[in-house]
């Protein structure tokens, strides 16, 4: 063989094992964005919550009274609850806790609590004895398996106008208590710079339906909740 075609020959093979080698698997490019596999950990999940299906018992009072456009049933519409209502207007957190001793079960998934307006109103009963009822039903939910949900209430200085000087302070105490102290393990929303002026009917703030509106969607915000 002559020279001339021994380098040819020689140089055809290396490059024929060259193009083997590069075409196999796994030798390809690693940052080729057509390629790339992304590791199961990396790739986007979702994470917000499904509870379509799942029960959820209301305590409260007036303010979550609104059986049929109430920001209970905007959630529970919104998000596939099935809804057990148990608010009636002019109720304490006295009574709440009562009511919750027969209304929670192990069939409840959710326990949402929304009071404190007509114990701040009245001066009789001390913010912190409001709060440790609803301490009370947050220990039996929890007990009983449930998640707890408490609701702060709307900010009385900007939403409520009323007669009753000491109502808003009062008011406040018991919302800045529900914040501080540890509630059993229960979750505590605040809604105080949800609703306005503007979406109150009347002076102590029972909300128009725009105001139950946007309480609905703060809590589906906060707890991360998934639409149906």
């Amino acid at each position: 063989m002559k020279l001339k075609d021994y380098v040819i020959l020689t140089g055809c093979s290396l490059f024929m094992g060259w193009a083997i080698v590069e075409s196999h698997p796994s030798n390809i490019d690693p940052l080729a964005v057509s390629t790339i596999a992304l590791p199961k950990d990396t790739i986007p999940k979702d994470t917000q919550i499904s509870v379509k299906g799942l029960n959820a018992l209301f305590i409260g009072d007036s303010h979550s009274a609104n059986h049929f456009k109430g920001w209970q049933k905007v959630l529970s519409d919104s998000v596939g609850f099935k809804m057990d209502n148990a608010s009636v207007g002019g109720k304490t957190t006295y009574w709440m806790l009562d009511i919750a001793l027969y209304k929670i079960n192990d069939k409840v998934d959710y326990v949402f609590v929304y009071g404190g307006a007509n114990d701040m109103y009245s001066s009789h009963i001390q913010p912190i004895h409001a709060v440790e009822n609803i301490k009370g039903i947050a220990r039996m939910a929890i007990k009983r398996g449930a998640k707890c949900i408490i609701l702060t209430g709307f900010d009385p200085y900007k939403c409520t106008r009323t007669e009753n000087k000491a109502y808003p302070s009062r008011y406040a105490k018991f919302q800045q208590l529900l914040l501080s102290e540890y509630m059993e393990g229960a979750t505590v929303v605040d809604i105080r710079g949800v609703v306005s002026r503007v979406d109150c009917w009347d002076n102590l703030c029972h909300m128009n339906p725009n105001g139950h509106r946007k309480i609905a969607e703060k809590i589906i915000k906060d707890l991360d909740f998934k639409k149906i």
